[in-house]
């Protein structure tokens, strides 16, 4: 199967200024000879422009466009929204989650804190049914192959957690630090769902990679690594989180699903005991059953 490689981790770096003097093709001179408007190699393009300038939802919305084209460019679309779905909804839950947090630590917060919750956790709900939805695009890229190559830019960051979430937890209020903390905690969910995806490799060889031929992974670990985010995608539908239990049950039936093939594997040995756990204890909760403590 062919691979699109994308050679930086800024996808287009003269995107924004491209973007000011030809606003995604409607604002082009008549000699412009760039993809027609509304076509999906158009949507390619504004979905690499919006991506540059951190509008992570449009470029989800764009990129389900550009999935409609033929050949690599429908697979690069299709893998590259996998991705970034999985990474956001990892990034929004967290979000949730301190805000949360900080709502137990300092009462206080309640009011202020609430709009917030509301928000992380409806952008959770949309980002993580799409990645469920999207596993056609890995079954299609995996299909046939010893390895492949994951080609999603990385975002202009390094994936280092925002040190704001800590101060957010215990109820302070940071409203001038908000969009950084965002920022940075969503690129942080890309970069872990891409490590989860290769391998569990480290941030910094995602980079190296990202900015060469683009990230190489094994069929295996990219089979595991999808069973391993659609479990803790599982969990975001718990009762303290979005709380539905249908989605729930069927996005952990397919993590099952995705497991199955790797539970006997030498390589991911240590992996798939966290991951049968973490499965016994998630199943335990739909059940009503108190949750087994991990043993140190």
């Amino acid at each position: 199967m062919p691979v699109i490689r994308v050679h930086s981790r800024l996808l287009c770096s003269t995107a924004v200024a491209l973007a000011a003097v030809c606003l995604f093709g409607t604002a082009c001179t008549e000699g412009d000879t760039g993809p027609r408007q509304g076509t999906p190699e158009w949507f390619m393009g504004a979905a690499k422009d919006n991506y540059a300038m951190g509008d992570y939802t449009k470029t989800v919305e764009q990129l389900k466009e550009a999935m409609k084209a033929e050949g690599e460019m429908a697979a690069h679309a299709g893998v590259w929204r996998f991705a970034l779905t999985g990474g956001l909804a990892l990034g929004y839950d967290q979000l949730a989650d301190s805000f949360v947090k900080g709502t137990e630590a300092n009462e206080a917060r309640i009011g202020e804190f609430q709009p917030s919750i509301n928000e992380y956790r409806r952008r959770t709900r949309i980002n993580a049914i799409q990645f469920a939805e999207g596993v056609g695009a890995i079954e299609n890229l995996i299909e046939g192959q010893e390895s492949v190559t994951l080609d999603v830019p990385l975002p202009d960051s390094d994936g280092t957690p925002s040190t704001v979430l800590s101060s957010v937890e215990v109820g302070n209020k940071v409203e001038a630090e908000i969009p950084a903390m965002e920022d940075a905690t969503l690129s942080r969910g890309l970069f872990t769902v891409l490590s989860t995806l290769s391998g569990e490799k480290p941030f910094g060889e995602l980079i190296e990679e990202a900015e060469g031929e683009g990230i190489q992974a094994t069929v295996d670990q990219v089979g595991f690594g999808v069973a391993r985010i659609l479990l803790d995608i599982s969990v975001m539908f718990d009762r303290e989180g979005l709380n539905d239990f249908k989605i729930r049950a069927h996005i952990l039936n397919m993590a099952n699903k995705w497991v199955e093939p790797h539970l006997e594997s030498e390589e991911f040995a240590e992996r798939v005991k966290d991951f049968e756990f973490d499965m016994e204890n998630e199943r335990r909760d739909m059940d009503g059953k108190r949750r087994i403590k991990r043993e140190d």
